[in-house]
């Protein structure tokens, strides 16, 4: 499925079709078991951008006759404008000569010059992601969560700056475990593994985001590292009570770690004590 779209770029159903014909075969010639096939198969299924297809497919051997990769439409049209461009000098330069070379036309006007025409590629619109241990960052992600599966319940989930990865069970399939990555889009990054049935979870929405995000912008002073930057957030849960870990360091490796509740109150800070 590798394409020359950009990563996020939005799938269709024949890119999903497409994905599901190519995990199909890989079944069929022994590169999938059952299990991962299912699994692949229903997040091809629900895969809403061409990078999480890809993730999918992207170490599998593909038959000759396997289906194409998605192709922007852009170059053909480029290459048709081009042409017409070229076509209508060449019939602006005829026409030209032809009324110049009869003995009873009269002399035309001098014809105005074409406007310059830049032919090269429009620069893509990049919409910047926030930083996802902050307000906005975590608010942007738990919406966007949320829309991917209709729900926003998780295993286990890493905030990063720029990017996140989480646990999640698979859709429909409790005792199935799915690990994504998420860098303004989702994309799992691994094939399903065993999950238990009644493993804990926790729900995204009892994050308290205003006070996480407080917690956050002061982390340095209280684990007395001034220059610190919050590495990531690790939510996860301890004894089944989910509880969110904030870790920052510097560049000198002085770190510390700050422990509380999703609802913002701290049990625990953990400062550096070099």
């Amino acid at each position: 499925m590798a394409s020359r779209y950009p990563a996020n770029t939005r799938a269709r159903d024949i890119d999903r079709a497409n994905t599901a014909a190519i995990l199909d075969g890989a079944f069929g010639d022994g590169q999938l078991s059952q299990d991962e096939h299912r699994a692949m198969s229903e997040l091809a299924a629900g895969a809403r951008t061409l990078d999480e297809l890809e993730a999918l497919v992207g170490d599998l051997q593909r038959p000759a006759d396997a289906p194409p990769d998605a192709r922007p439409p852009r170059e053909t049209r480029r290459h048709l404008f081009t042409a017409a461009v070229a076509a209508a000098a060449v019939i602006a330069a005829v026409g030209a000569f032809t009324l110049t070379d009869s003995d009873d036309a009269q002399a035309p006007a001098p014809a105005a010059q074409p406007a310059s025409i830049d032919l090269g590629a429009v620069a893509p619109v990049v919409i910047p992601t926030p930083d996802l241990t902050t307000r906005d960052g975590m608010t942007l992600f738990i919406d966007q969560y949320r829309a991917k599966f209709g729900d926003t319940v998780v295993d286990e989930l890493n905030l990063y700056p720029q990017h996140a990865n989480f646990e999640r069970a698979q859709p429909l399939e409790p005792n199935r475990l799915v690990s994504y990555d998420y860098r303004g889009g989702f994309s799992p990054s691994r094939p399903a593994t065993t999950r238990k049935v009644d493993a804990p979870i926790i729900d995204l929405t009892s994050l308290n985001v205003d006070a996480l995000a407080d917690i956050v912008a002061t982390a340095p002073t209280a684990i007395n590292v001034p220059d610190a930057k919050v590495d990531y957030l690790g939510i996860d849960t301890d004894g089944g009570t989910p509880i969110v870990r904030i870790y920052a360091s510097n560049d000198f490796d002085e770190s510390g770690m700050i422990v509380v509740t999703p609802a913002g109150s701290v049990l625990r800070v953990s400062p550096f004590s070099g």
